[in-house]
């Protein structure tokens, strides 16, 4: 089976991003306890239990690294109820992590720095809450309290009151038979990137399941929306079956998740949101396209194959704008302060605007060109003294080739904004000459003359009836002038050439059966004899 180049490439980037952002929240979250153990050290402690902040982290880690017996140091287990009692402290320790990761996330935690905890909450001085769980019977407070170490110095542990309702917890947020039979078929400890390996077999058998359904859902899909007849059929199916899909699969794995639990490591990771991030990317990559071809075979079919062009570097633009809007997402989301690279973006955006202006005025006039589409290649148009046949309308200049064979370059920028007269947008081609005739044509032989080039004309297959107009107009220098005006049934510049050159003959005809002369261009000087 071929593997997708795409797919390939999309996996490797999501495990480099996924390894990146894992070792930048280590880091972002060791400088944050770093930092605050600088500044609120509170009373040395092996444990680093001198802050609420500092118990629960240290608490947190201690589970992450199946240390129960470690993690139940962070417990006030004085005064407990017989039966939670017995069940001692680690195996506490081990159902209150279960509770926490079925029943809190990252953001739900309000814990404080300070060694004295946080004032004026309502609370005793020497208790704060940690987290709020909802269960059936409604929301249960979790506390840490001060309580002594013993040595005359006072540490902050999980309150013994909130110790005292582990079990009751448990019970609620304990999975079903099944899924703890699953769970008894691996090892305690065994877990990647803070996820149990039950959960990762779970999840696994979700996907490998779910997978094949949801392909077949999108083959349906895409019958649905297109047909294999369409030339956009392969990219609807590719939407479909690609990107359609992964949103579909990460839909069902999040609320997996949620429904499984995750400690607090994997909620770290998941807080980069990598996974979706490349997803999303990927879908708005293919929807994308998808648009593209929709519209080049829309504006092919409406014979503006220019504009159709002009789909792939707007599409191109688009696509480097969520490309870069996919990235600054991520960027934020793994605690990297995006203000100033936004501003750095503007200022070298601004910079780069004012170097690339006449590019972009070309480009912007490409723009114009393509959407109001005055000329379109093929026509034959008039820019200033330039006559001639647009070879074609680039992003950067348009290319017209002149009556004389050459070729003539002007920038977008200049053909938009002047006037430009286009000969192919005609519905018809006005036929005009003059007609020129020697002063000594009689009166009588203009009168027949007239009628005869008018009667013609409007016999004339290739002329339109109306309007036909033969008149006698003036009197010039040398010459009578007749001017006629009608329209030829053509647009095809070629072709009315013809056309005028057949009327051409067939006034010369009439003019000589007339017996008229044409006039010849000059002056005569008439001698009078004085006796």
């Amino acid at each position: 089976m071929k593997i997708n180049k795409n797919i390939c490439f999309s996996l490797l980037v999501f495990l480099l991003l996924v390894n990146s952002s894992a070792l930048a929240l280590e880091k972002i979250s060791g400088e944050k306890v770093e930092t605050a153990a600088a500044i609120n050290q509170g009373p040395e402690d092996a444990l680093n239990r001198g802050t609420p902040r500092g118990s629960i982290i240290g608490f947190l880690q201690a589970c992450a690294e199946f240390d129960f017996e470690k993690a139940a140091e962070y417990l006030d287990l004085r005064n407990l109820p017989q039966e939670a009692e017995a069940i001692g402290g680690p195996e506490l320790a081990r159902q209150l992590n279960h509770v926490l990761s079925r029943a809190v996330w990252l953001d739900d935690y309000t814990v404080s720095d300070n060694p004295d905890g946080v004032k004026g909450d309502g609370l005793p001085d020497y208790r704060d809450q940690l987290v709020v769980i909802k269960t059936h019977d409604g929301n249960v407070p979790i506390w840490m309290q001060h309580v002594p170490r013993g040595d005359g110095e006072l540490i902050w542990k999980l309150s013994n009151r909130s110790v005292a309702l582990i079990p009751e917890l448990y019970d609620e947020f304990s999975y079903p038979p099944a899924i703890e039979r699953i769970r008894g078929w691996f090892p305690e400890d065994a877990s990647f990137l803070g996820v149990e390996a039950f959960k990762w077999f779970i999840i696994i058998v979700i996907v490998l399941l779910s997978w094949p359904i949801f392909y077949i859902l999108g083959l349906l899909l895409t019958r649905l929306f297109s047909s294999p007849a369409s030339p956009t059929y392969p990219l609807w199916r590719k939407v479909m079956t690609g990107p359609m899909v992964a949103v579909a699969i990460l839909t069902l794995v999040s609320f997996t998740i949620a429904r499984l639990g995750i400690g607090t490591k994997a909620q770290e990771i998941m807080e980069a949101k990598t996974l979706i991030t490349l997803v999303l990317v990927w879908a708005m990559w293919t929807i994308i396209s998808l648009f593209k071809k929709h519209q080049q075979e829309k504006l092919t079919k409406l014979g503006r194959p220019g504009a159709a062009k002009l789909m792939q570097p707007m599409t191109t633009f688009v696509r480097m704008l969520v490309v870069l809007m996919g990235t600054l997402f991520w960027l934020n989301n793994i605690g990297v302060n995006i203000s100033t690279l936004l501003a750095g973006l503007g200022v070298g955006g601004l910079a780069l605007a004012l170097a690339l202006q006449k590019p972009l005025e070309d480009m912007m006039g490409a723009l114009t060109l393509f959407t109001q589409a005055p000329i379109r290649v093929g026509d034959l148009c008039r820019y200033g003294t330039i006559v001639g046949e647009v070879e074609d309308i680039g992003l950067r200049n348009t290319r017209i080739r002149t009556l004389t064979n050459t070729l003539v370059h002007i920038p977008n920028a200049r053909i938009a904004h002047i006037e430009i007269e286009n000969f192919a947008a005609r519905t018809k081609i006005r036929f005009w000459p003059t007609l020129r005739l020697r002063y000594d044509t009689t009166a009588d032989q203009l009168r027949a003359l007239i009628n005869d080039i008018r009667e013609m004309l409007e016999n004339h297959e290739r002329v339109h009836d109306d309007p036909v107009r033969v008149r006698f107009t003036e009197f010039d220098d040398d010459a009578i002038l007749i001017k006629v005006h009608c329209f030829l049934k053509t647009t095809n510049f070629p072709e009315s050439l013809e056309i005028g050159e057949d009327l051409n003959f067939r006034i010369m005809e009439i003019v000589q059966n007339q017996g008229a002369k044409f006039a010849l261009p000059g002056k005569s000087i008439y001698m009078e004899e004085t006796s």
